[in-house]
């Protein structure tokens, strides 16, 4: 394999790290990419499980070129809070409603169309401590918008306008019973399309959705069994949308669903380290129904399977130099493919030239250092050594204040 598809390779597999927590969209602070998908507690569990909010108050946390969490306690039972650069909270609705509305505006000149720096996805976090069960609220409103006019000088001067819009509410519980921690979440999406082609002397119908719907929902088991702590978890996400244009609607409505089931196990030794193992699969699917037709005929097309197998350590120090405490942790993550496609959209292209789709196995290097109010945590890639003297290549830097 050539240097650069082992870079490339890697990329994957940290991109990969962030799926291994069972979320389309969801990304990795540089402390759980260097433990290759396993969390041992870090804020940026909360994109996963809004109610863990409420373990991180007070706490902003910025991912270079990834996520930005922002919590704040207003008391000792509400917190609110903010996400910001999470992704799409439906991927594929996104980039399927982004194409639909680029051809139902069709060729215009200079004409930019849709495009993914479009899309704002803000949401505001919600949290709730009620002494026996905790309480956490995800509310999302993912939006792109686009206005284009045509020779706007013109007595009579064509326009173009669209929007994507999907609100949704997140919502996920927590609570204790003796040492087992149970958490369970639910959520619902409601998209939406529209776009709007005036053209001066011609009568356009308008583009819409004549069926959409998200879905969400899982939950996760912590078990402590001798020295170890055990974690169960399993998780379904589906995507439903169906475009029309006027009162026609297309000929066939997609399904995108991801299945994942995962099972987890940390322990500590040497008082101050922690190590994990951990296994998940993760089943994908797109289904392709015709409504309309007699019998209603559907095919599933790709659908794929891919099994992970991860490791992670970490130790941290005390009152190490000028620092309150240093952090060195690694990771390693593994991932087999099955199913009928060539390779699946979580781990795209993870070894073209390998017929069994069997990942490499490279290590991933993390540093962390606390200074007062301040955590900076590091992500090097191992597998991609730039020269004997630069060394590995930064994969994520994340910076978290307590204030």
């Amino acid at each position: 394999m050539s240097i650069a598809q082992k870079i490339k390779t890697l990329a994957v597999i940290l991109t990969v790290a962030v799926a291994a927590n069972a979320q389309f969209n969801a990304p990795a602070s540089a402390r759980v990419s260097s433990l290759a998908g396993i969390s041992f507690g870090d804020i940026s569990d909360v994109y996963a499980y809004p109610v863990l909010m409420m373990g991180y108050a007070d706490h902003i946390s910025a991912t270079w070129g990834g996520g930005v969490i922002g919590i704040k306690a207003l008391n000792d039972m509400i917190s609110i809070g903010i996400l910001a650069n999470q992704g799409y909270v439906a991927p594929g609705f996104a980039g399927a409603a982004t194409a639909y509305l680029d051809g139902y505006f069709g060729p215009t000149p200079a004409d930019p169309g849709f495009g993914s720096t479009d899309y704002a996805i803000p949401h505001f976090l919600l949290g709730f401590d009620l002494g026996a069960i905790r309480l956490g609220a995800d509310i999302f409103f993912e939006y792109a918008g686009y206005s284009y006019e045509v020779d706007p000088a013109a007595a009579a001067a064509s326009t173009f306008k669209g929007s994507v819009v999907h609100p949704g509410l997140r919502l996920s519980g927590a609570f204790d019973a003796g040492d087992i921690g149970i958490m369970a979440k639910f959520g619902i999406g409601l998209p939406s399309i529209n776009g709007e082609a005036s053209v001066p002397g011609v009568t356009a119908d308008k583009a819409s959705l004549s069926s959409g719907l998200y879905m969400e929902m899982g939950a996760e088991l912590g078990l402590p069994i001798g020295d170890v702590d055990w974690t169960f978890g399993g998780e379904y996400t589906s995507e439903d949308y169906r475009f029309k244009t006027g009162s026609t609607s297309t000929p066939t409505s997609t399904r995108n669903s991801l299945l994942s089931f995962y099972v987890g196990g940390e322990f500590n030794f040497m008082e101050t380290a922690v190590a994990a193992l951990r296994y998940q699969f993760v089943r994908e699917a797109t289904t392709i129904t015709s409504p309309d037709v007699s019998g209603a005929p559907w095919a599933s097309n790709p659908i794929d399977h891919t099994h992970f197998f991860s490791a992670a350590l970490e130790n941290t120090w005390d009152n190490v130099w000028v620092f309150d405490s240093f952090s060195l942790r690694g990771g390693a993550l593994y991932a087999v493919e099955g199913g009928g496609m060539a390779s699946s959209s979580i781990v795209s292209d993870i070894n073209e030239s390998d017929p069994s789709n069997h990942s490499p196995i490279y290590p991933i290097l993390g540093f962390g250092v606390s200074k007062a109010f301040l955590t900076l945590d590091l992500a090097l890639n191992m597998g991609s050594w730039a020269g004997v003297l630069t060394g590995p290549g930064v994969a994520v830097v994340t910076a978290t204040v307590k204030f």
